[in-house]
């Protein structure tokens, strides 16, 4: 999927850096207008929510580690 920034190029949403993806996705949901970019909206919102849950669960198991090595 991707995100067409302010230049008008494709960006793979995916390949873009967290704290961009979520400027951009702020951006885009303060501007939105008739639902035209609905669906980039909704493909950046599921990415950050994926690397978000992938965040956590590194953060649990490294917790799982500290208590077990403790």
């Amino acid at each position: 999927m991707f995100y067409v920034n302010s230049k008008g190029q494709d960006v793979v949403i995916a390949d873009m850096a967290y704290p961009h993806l979520a400027s951009a996705l702020a951006k885009l949901v303060r501007e939105q207008r008739d639902g035209l970019r609905q669906t980039e909206i909704d493909a950046m919102t599921a990415e950050l929510e994926r690397r978000d849950e992938a965040y956590a669960a590194e953060q649990a198991e490294q917790a799982a580690k500290s208590e077990a090595a403790a």
